[in-house]
């Protein structure tokens, strides 16, 4: 009985200080820039801000704030909308303490070699908590300089049969070059090269006749229907610049403008697809006279772009117009990521992929891998030099990942 007349008290001294707590005394951030732009927001006279300045924050614009660290932000309990974005923020663990949040803007957040996977997980934790989740997700990687570029490289053999496989990047530029020895000692041993796509074969008349016709609206439904108003007028603003109208954009669905967008900002860089690894090993068997596979059709390729739930091609292309203006930055730290070989880093990207594409993805690698199996399971005793893109080579269900699960060893080359 003592106990509990002693916790009872106990409990209820807490309640009569809760109850009296002064609210006009000081909150503190360990973030300077923070504590400065909270003042601002609650437009404080005072050189703190007050816990009842705190309470009557709902929204709150910390873009560009030159703050590092959140610390001390779950004391604006009431805060509904936050706009971190433009802030080097590695840390957002402390938002998971606002109960009342209900839109984020992150900003840019940069995938790196070292990144902490429980910051990813913190993100993806608040969207599904019902917390809508704006952020630019990007690369930052550092460029391998000097070193020869790797990419993914990896061998497998059955029998008399050998099959190199190369992950590849499908632009570039003339800093690719020179690639890894291992890579070159074994094209030379090829006796076939195999590509997504051997792009001798293509018919370009054909392909554009395909394009226009898959790739515009014919029910009525304009571009504008099914985008944001700025979303559309971004995508517009880009593309008129290369001479094309707004009825004329207006007429074309959500995964035509993405690749639309896509060759323009590309036109604008130094990259291209001429220094791309699966065109510079296609100039040379063709000029060597080497047989060149084609793994896959670019009707197929394209059916699976364009078949595409239309949700999926908006929400492309609202990333395509997101990314517009950072294009040939994120580019060349794609191309950074390649040369490294960092397959693990790879490997996370395919796996923040939407549903739709990772299932798409898994569709083509099934197909890929059906062809290459064929491959080992000659018995001509010839070696088959296999490029497709990087990201069909990483992943549990990846080509090589498919492969293992089939019984075959897949392995890095020894020396690689």
């Amino acid at each position: 009985m003592k106990s509990y007349v002693t916790l009872s008290l106990i409990g209820t001294s807490l309640l009569l200080f809760a109850g009296c707590s002064d609210s006009t005394a000081s909150i503190e951030f360990e973030d300077a820039a923070l504590e400065e732009a909270v003042l601002e927001a609650v437009d404080s006279e005072g050189e703190t801000v007050t816990a009842e300045e705190a309470a009557s924050v709902e929204t709150l614009d910390v873009s560009d704030a030159g703050i590092e660290t959140i610390d001390g932000i779950d004391q604006l309990e009431n805060l509904t909308d936050l706009n971190l974005a433009g802030n080097a923020i590695s840390d957002f663990s402390p938002l998971d303490e606002l109960k009342h949040l209900e839109e984020l803007h992150a900003g840019d957040i940069f995938i790196t070699e070292t990144m902490d996977d429980s910051q990813w997980e913190l993100l993806e934790q608040l969207e599904e908590d019902g917390i809508e989740v704006n952020a630019r997700v990007r690369l930052s990687v550092e460029d391998p300089e000097d070193e020869p570029s790797k990419g993914i490289f990896l061998t497998v053999s059955e029998g008399n049969q050998t099959v190199y496989l190369l992950g590849s990047i499908h632009v570039g530029d003339e800093n690719l070059y020179p690639l890894h020895n291992e890579i070159e000692e074994a094209f030379d041993e090829a006796d076939h090269l195999a590509v997504e796509i051997d792009i001798a074969d293509i018919d370009e008349m054909e392909i554009t006749s395909y394009m226009m016709q898959e790739g515009m609206y014919t029910d009525g439904t304009t571009l504008s229907d099914v985008l944001d108003e700025d979303v559309y007028e971004k995508a517009v603003s880009h593309l008129s610049e290369f001479g094309m109208t707004s009825s004329l954009v207006d007429s074309y669905k959500p995964w035509f403008v993405s690749m639309l967008l896509t060759d323009v900002a590309l036109m604008d860089t130094d990259f291209s697809g001429e220094h791309g690894i699966d065109n510079y090993f296609m100039e040379r068997a063709h000029s060597d006279g080497l047989p060149v596979i084609s793994l896959e059709s670019i009707e197929s390729q394209l059916e699976t772009i364009s078949g595409a739930p239309e949700e999926e091609q908006i929400e492309s292309l609202e990333a395509t117009v997101e990314g517009y203006d950072v294009y040939e930055e994120d580019t060349q730290q794609l191309i950074n990521l390649w040369r490294s070989g960092n397959s693990d880093l790879l490997t996370h990207l395919r796996e923040m992929d939407n549903e739709t594409d990772q299932l798409a993805l898994d569709e083509r690698d099934v197909a890929m891998a059906d062809q290459i199996e064929e491959f080992l399971q000659g018995d001509n005793g010839d070696t088959y030099f296999v490029v497709v893109g990087a990201m069909h080579l990483v992943g549990d269900n990846s080509i090589a990942g498919l492969l293992e699960q089939r019984g075959y060893h897949v392995e890095t080359p020894e020396g690689f």
